[in-house]
């Protein structure tokens, strides 16, 4: 095990070094790649953790230095930095993949003023596992379930603009999720998760399935479709049993409309034109 000692240590070096001069944005990137491949190869748990506690640090110094905002962090290895194109906000997501097949998620969002001068950070707390059970519910930054987001799409409805993200969680070894979720920003509060802006009245949508079976959830920019694999159990007493859920080679798409997002099932895109 390493030494809480040297851990914190450690955590003052890097948080010290890096406040006493200019940030170079390039270098702390290169650090962040680092950083990065040991959370994902590290030979032990203690080691991933350790080297999740230096990017916890790392980012508490870059988010608060001004100009932070305005660098597009390119090479962030698995870290995922997402940035709508209004500049509303960014959101950085990440996980820790644990040696029993589990995982932990990291994440922050980080809203500023357009010039990147006025600036304030939200840490997401990991505290919960994400079930059909809880999908209706609207979940605070304190009580965030975890996943890694890597795809963001502006939404306006009724002259709110939500922001609908595209998600994956390992999960487990034996089932993998995919999620689309909602963030918005009220008025004077905190950001907050979940939206019923879907047609089936959903606050987000929840795709557990195999983790044998990899699908897909892209959204198409042309059509403006969020497209994904249909999915059902391999036989007829495995509903609800999402370990034993499988494509059918069928897709769903949510359509974006101005009434919010519109669910059609089973479509057979290439006899579509």
């Amino acid at each position: 095990m390493i030494n809480k000692i040297t851990i914190l240590t450690s955590l003052f070096i890097l948080f010290s070094t890096v406040k006493s001069q200019d940030i170079d944005f390039q270098k702390q990137e290169q650090k962040i790649m680092s950083l990065s491949n040991t959370i994902l190869t590290g030979d032990t748990d203690s080691i991933r953790n350790y080297a999740n506690q230096q990017m916890q640090a790392l980012f508490k110094v870059i988010l608060n230095t001004k100009k932070s905002y305005l660098y597009e962090f390119t090479e962030t290895g698995h870290i995922s930095m997402l940035q709508p194109k209004n500049k509303k906000f960014k959101i950085i997501t990440w996980f820790v993949p644990h040696k029993d097949g589990n995982f932990t998620y990291y994440g922050i969002i980080q809203t500023c003023n357009k010039r990147g001068k006025k600036c304030n950070t939200y840490i997401l707390e990991d505290k919960q596992n994400l079930s059909q059970d809880n999908i209706s519910h609207d979940f605070k930054l304190n009580n965030w379930y975890g996943c890694l987001y890597y795809d963001v799409i502006t939404t306006e409805i009724e002259k709110t603009t939500y922001y609908t993200l595209l998600g994956w969680d390992g999960n487990n070894d034996k089932t993998t999720k995919k999620i689309i979720e909602v963030l918005n920003f009220p008025k004077q509060q905190a950001p907050n998760f979940g939206a019923n802006i879907f047609n089936n009245n959903q606050q987000r949508i929840l795709i557990e399935y195999s983790s044998q079976y990899p699908i897909s959830l892209k959204y198409d920019t042309h059509l403006e479709y969020i497209v994904f694999d249909h999915l059902e159990p391999i036989d007829e007493i495995s509903i609800e049993n999402f370990s034993l859920y499988a494509p059918n080679l069928s897709y769903d798409i949510f359509k974006k409309t101005k009434l919010g997002w519109i669910l059609e099932e089973e479509i057979y895109l290439n006899n579509e034109k």
